[in-house]
């Protein structure tokens, strides 16, 4: 999931072209920041404006306005390029309002976010235009293969049923970010080496040893509900083994246990409650000692003085994958953002070619080497760009990824499982609070999805993550 399509806590964020079907496409090699990326058939002759909602921390937002905009409108000089800030959610009631005159061309949403779009029929099916992305993907003899190709497992984020509504832009996986100066102190005071905290095991001996030694409450995570919190314990419920949507099977009573365990023993932070995809400076700051975090954080940490490049112990900032469960099972949840194309757009000719622009090789080597980005061209993990360790762990989290599936209520799921996590962590009984949640999402389905297989799936187990999910199915 795209760590920035949510709302942030309080303070911290708040005429019809026609197209024009060529007989031979005229590729042009323009040269564009780090590589070469391909123009598609000519520009429309009069001047449009594209118009593409985004939702992005500070640092991202910054870049897309200095490189991204400049680079594509001097690629395609009819075409005027602006960004609206709208949040994922509210994005989906503008386009309601608006109706078959809308005012945004394109939408860059966050995977998790996809399904009231596609529900509500806001976004246009993709299926005619895939032909369009081919030279993206190496697919057509008239691009080499050399320019990349799509990693295969991010199209099923924008495929619902055998349908397209939406390409992938970019992936995303949480990498596990902590003090190892603090590990290394505290291993010299205690006359040991504290393992790296890779499973639940290692974890807990980490927590204990820093709490006992001068680094209070030093577990974080994202914490603040919202779409932060049921996103990331997500994962943590399929790697105890458990089946996240359903919320209430053995793993996942047992990952949220853990984390209830984590509050009662005085190892969570107080920031947890707080805590969301944009929390990272407490732990500049020595307020806490580690937190689950989406990449996109190690160049803004690097730019408090925080870095590395390997797994070395004399480095201040330890960068290493999620920790694994009980059984050290390894199973990441894999987001990120997606480009749907509006349904009644007046800019489709536009629109298209803006999404082939952003999937470039050359984009998309500059995403990743200017915003730490899990990408989705393979192109781009071959430049030297890729070779340092936060890369080599997003690769290592993406082998092993697992994803949420696309079905149109995966909101209301995290609704309920908010509901859930305030009567967990208030000290609640995780059993009955996951087993309410079941009910309520179960019921939720019978009164909206009646005419549908949700509600029995649901009721059998048979929604479950797809990709390298080992749980129960």
């Amino acid at each position: 999931m795209n760590n920035a399509s949510e709302v942030a806590p309080t303070g911290e964020k708040k005429a019809k072209l026609k197209y024009a079907i060529i007989g031979i496409i005229v590729v042009i090699l323009i040269v564009a920041g780090t590589g070469v990326y391909f123009v598609l058939s000519s520009s429309p002759h009069a001047k449009q404006t594209l118009t593409v909602n985004i939702s992005l921390s500070g640092s991202e937002l910054k870049f897309y306005q200095n490189t991204i905009l400049p680079e594509f409108e001097k690629a395609y000089p009819n075409l005027t390029l602006q960004f609206t800030t709208e949040s994922a959610t509210s994005v989906v009631s503008t386009l309601q309002s608006e109706g078959t005159s809308p005012t945004i061309d394109v939408v860059q949403q966050d995977n998790g976010f996809t399904g009231p779009l596609v529900a509500s029929g806001l976004v246009m099916p993709l299926n005619p235009y895939l032909s369009q992305f081919e030279p993206i993907t190496g697919n057509t003899s008239s691009v080499p293969s050399s320019y990349g190709s799509i990693i295969p497992a991010y199209y099923h984020e924008g495929m619902f049923g055998s349908t397209y509504y939406f390409f992938p832009i970019r992936g995303n996986v949480q990498l596990a970010y902590y003090n190892q100066s603090a590990l290394t102190a505290v291993g010299t005071l205690k006359h040991l080496v504290l393992p790296q905290p890779t499973n639940t095991t290692n974890l807990m001996i980490d927590m204990e040893a820093l709490n006992s030694s001068g680094y209070a409450q030093p577990f974080n995570m994202q914490g603040h509900q919202g779409a932060s919190t049921p996103t990331q314990v997500f994962q943590w419920m399929a790697e105890f083994n458990g089946n996240p949507m359903a919320f209430n099977t053995t793993g996942d009573i047992k990952a949220l246990t853990f984390l209830q365990n984590m509050e009662n023993k005085g190892l969570m932070s107080p920031h947890y409650s707080t805590g969301y995809w944009g929390s990272y400076k407490g732990l500049a700051s020595n307020s806490y000692q580690y937190i689950d975090q989406w990449p996109y954080i190690t160049t803004t940490m690097s730019g408090l003085g925080w870095n590395n490049t390997t797994q070395s112990s004399t480095h201040n900032l330890g960068i290493n994958q999620v920790f694994a469960g009980p059984n050290n099972d390894s199973q990441f949840i894999v987001g990120g953002d997606v480009l749907g194309i509006v349904n009644h757009t007046s800019n489709l000719w536009a629109a298209t070619h803006y999404i082939q622009f952003l999937d470039s090789a050359s984009v998309q080597t500059q995403l990743l080497q200017n915003l730490t980005w899990p990408v989705v061209n393979t192109a781009a993990y071959n430049s030297s760009a890729a070779s340092g360790l936060p890369f080599k762990m997003i690769q290592l989290e993406e082998a092993h990824g697992i994803f949420r599936p696309a079905v149109p209520w995966m909101t209301q799921w995290d609704n309920y499982f908010d509901s859930a996590w305030a009567v967990i962590m208030a000290g609640g009984n995780v059993t009955t609070a996951l087993n309410t949640a079941h009910a309520n999402m179960y019921n939720y389905l019978e009164i909206y999805y009646s005419s549908t297989s949700y509600p029995s799936e649901y009721a059998a187990g048979a929604i479950y993550p797809t990709g390298d999910y080992t749980g129960p199915t």
